[in-house]
């Protein structure tokens, strides 16, 4: 799949959902509270103007969750969408996801450059709905 059809599929997202999560959370969520949930660090993030997205290279902020977060990237469906909250947000957002395949445990968030992102070193959370997952769970 192109670039392309992940950034427009990144641009037609639906608002945000509301919900609360504190710094302190961010720092370590077990898989216990929910599996399909990773803390997870920017790595990196870029911005274009044409066309307008924001890409973010990301990658789990735990060692411990790094097989977790590979195994998700693994089954989520190409160009699926996920939810993510930045530290001291109220809010889910919207974005593409995307497997980096030539780089070990590292996913690809692509969303409208007007929406808000993790900037590059930022923690947040990573939320795959089920229904994004191959096996569904």
């Amino acid at each position: 799949m192109s670039c392309r059809i992940f950034i427009a599929a990144a641009l037609a997202l639906t608002a945000p959902t509301a919900m609360t999560t504190s710094s302190q959370e961010l720092k370590r969520r077990p898989p216990e509270q929910n599996a399909r949930v990773v803390v997870c660090k920017a790595l990196e993030a870029h911005t274009s103007k044409e066309p307008a997205a924001t890409v973010v290279v990301f990658h789990q902020n735990d060692a411990v969750d790094a097989s977790r977060l590979k195994s998700l990237l693994h089954r989520v469906d190409e160009g699926a969408t996920v939810e993510f909250q930045i530290a001291g947000s109220e809010e889910w957002h919207h974005a593409t996801v995307a497997r980096l395949k030539s780089c070990f445990g590292r996913g690809l968030l692509i969303l409208p450059s007007s929406a808000a992102a993790p900037a590059a070193g930022g923690v947040f959370l990573v939320r795959f709905p089920a229904s994004t997952l191959k096996d569904g769970e």
